[in-house]
C-alpha cells in the first residue's frame, strides 16, 4: 500500500489528495457486537484492562537502549580486522557497489576516467573492466536492485550502463542527450530516477528508457542527492533546497512540497545555504541530510515546515568538497561518513553518540601503501590500517558502502585513489 504525505490520504479513484479528517469510516457497528442467534448464547470475553507502563519502566527501558546502543558503539569503534586490494584501474575510484544473491557476490567499482569493473568472492583481487561509458568523464553512481545493475556517468553527454545480472557479460548502454552532469541516481526493480543539471527524471522501466517523466524543479537547480520511499521521491539541491515529490500526481500539475523551507530557502538577510549532497530515509520517518558546509543531521519528514533537526551529528568536515562517501548499515543502527581532512567518522543513528577509534590519534596512510595478489606486507607496516576512525587516508574518501556478508558480518568498504579498503566492523585482528 503505497504511502501517503503525513497528515492527507491519496485517494487513487479521485486521483488527488485529502485531509486524513475527512477520511470515510470505515468502522461498522457489526464488528463490536456478534449477531443474536435463537436458541444459543454467545460468550463474550470480558475486557481486558490496557496495561499501563509507568515512567520508571519508560526510563528503565529507555537506560537499557542507551546502554546497549553504548556497548556497539564501543565494539564498532575498537574495530581493528581488516582487508585492501589494489585495483589496477585505469583511474582513481569514484563509486562502489555491492549485489549478493542466493549466495553469490559481484562487486563493482567505477573511475574517474569513465570505467566500469567487477570481480566475483572467487576473484577478490581481481577487477576486470566491464566497459567504458565515456572516456573523459567519471562514473557518478552505480545502483544495484533486483536483477539490475545501473552505472551513469558526469558529463555533457549522459550514458547509462544497464546490466542484466541473469545473463553474464551483457550490458546495455542507454544515451539520454537531453540530460547533462547526472551525480546522482536512484534504482528501484526497474525504475531509475536521475539527478543531473537543472531537473531529475523519473524513468518507470530502463527496458523501455523511451518513457522519461521529468520531476518539476521550477528553481532550475543542479540535483545533487536522491532518495525515494514507494511514490515519494526527495530531491536535495545545489541551492539548499529540499524538494519532495509524489510521483502520482503529473509534474504539469504539481511543482512538488518544498520541505523544511525555513532553514533550507535563503532570506533577503541572510546567506545561500549551502548544497544539499546527501539524503537518506531513516527510521520510517527520518530524512538524514548532508550539505557541503560539514551540517549533518535528521529531519522529521512529518513535520516538513517545521526546521528544526530531530538529531545532529557532530564533528563531520566538509566545507566545498561534492563527493565525499556516506552511508549507513542494512538495519540504520550507524552512520559513516568521510570528511574533507581525509578521515572516516562515524556515529550512532540511534543516539547520536560518536565512534571514537582506539587511538586519539589518526595515523596517516602513505599514498604509495597498497596490496595486489601477488605482493605481501608485513603486519607492522598494516597497524596504520587497522582501525578506520584513526587512520588519516591519502586523499579524502568518495565512496563507502556497509555490506552484510554471508556470515552475517557487517564491512565498512571505502575507495582510495586505486585501493579499496574493507574493515569488519566490530571484529579484531588476532595480530593485534
Amino acid at each position: 500500500m503505497p504511502k501517503d504525505l503525513p497528515g492527507f490520504y491519496f485517494d487513487t479513484q479521485k486521483n488527488r489528495y485529502f485531509p486524513l479528517s475527512s477520511r470515510p469510516s470505515t468502522s461498522s457497528q457489526s464488528t463490536l457486537s456478534s449477531p443474536k442467534r435463537s436458541g444459543s448464547s454467545v460468550a463474550v470475553d470480558p475486557p481486558t484492562t490496557p496495561r499501563v507502563i509507568s515512567h520508571h519502566t519508560r526510563s528503565a527501558q529507555t537506560l537499557n537502549q542507551r546502554l546497549l546502543s553504548d556497548i556497539q558503539c564501543t565494539r564498532i569503534a575498537s574495530t581493528s580486522r581488516f582487508d585492501f586490494s589494489q585495483t589496477a584501474s585505469f583511474g582513481d575510484i569514484t563509486e562502489f557497489g555491492v549485489r549478493s544473491d542466493n549466495g553469490s557476490t559481484r562487486r563493482y567499482i567505477g573511475d574517474n576516467k569513465g570505467w566500469l569493473y567487477t570481480c566475483s568472492v572467487a576473484q577478490t583481487y581481481m577487477w576486470p573492466a566491464e566497459i567504458n561509458l565515456h572516456s573523459h568523464s567519471q562514473v557518478s553512481s552505480i545502483r544495484i536492485s533486483g536483477q539490475k545493475c545501473v552505472a551513469t556517468c558526469f558529463g555533457p553527454v549522459t550514458k547509462v550502463a544497464v546490466q542484466d545480472l541473469h545473463v553474464t557479460g551483457r550490458t546495455t548502454l542507454i544515451t539520454l542527450n537531453q540530460l547533462h552532469d547526472v551525480r546522482v541516481s536512484h534504482l528501484q526493480d526497474n525504475a531509475l530516477i536521475l539527478g543531473a543539471k537543472g531537473k531529475a527524471v523519473y524513468i518507470p522501466n530502463i527496458d523501455i528508457s523511451g518513457s522519461v517523466q521529468h520531476l518539476s524543479n521550477p528553481q532550475n537547480s543542479d540535483v545533487f542527492a536522491l532518495d525515494r520511499d514507494e511514490n515519494l521521491v526527495y530531491t536535495g539541491l545545489r541551492n539548499g533546497s529540499i524538494i519532495r515529490h509524489d510521483l502520482r500526481v503529473s509534474s504539469n500539475k504539481h511543482d512538488g512540497q518544498l520541505l523544511f523551507h525555513s532553514r533550507f530557502t535563503p532570506s533577503k538577510n541572510s546567506t545561500s545555504p549551502s548544497p544539499v549532497l546527501y539524503l537518506k530515509l531513516v527510521k520510517d520517518s527520518q530524512l538524514l541530510v548532508s550539505r557541503m558546509n560539514g551540517e549533518l543531521c535528521t529531519y522529521d519528514t512529518r513535520f516538513p515546515v517545521h526546521s528544526t533537526p530531530s538529531q545532529i551529528f557532530t564533528g563531520h568536515r566538509n566545507s566545498v568538497t561534492q563527493k565525499l562517501g556516506i552511508c549507513i548499515d542494512p538495519m540504520h543502527e550507524f552512520l559513516f561518513a568521510a570528511g574533507e581532512d581525509r578521515c572516516i567518522r562515524g556515529w550512532s543513528l540511534r543516539t547520536g553518540t560518536a565512534l571514537h577509534g582506539t587511538s586519539s590519534v589518526a595515523v596517516s596512510v602513505p599514498a604509495s601503501t597498497s596490496r595486489s595478489s601477488s605482493t605481501s606486507t608485513s603486519y607492522s607496516d598494516l597497524d596504520q590500517f587497522r582501525n578506520p576512525f584513526n587512520t588519516e587516508f591519502p586523499t579524502p574518501i568518495p565512496t563507502m558502502q556497509v555490506t552484510e556478508e554471508g556470515d552475517g558480518s557487517l564491512c565498512l568498504w571505502a575507495g582510495s585513489r586505486q585501493t579499496l579498503y574493507q574493515y569488519f566492523l566490530g571484529q579484531y585482528s588476532k595480530t593485534c
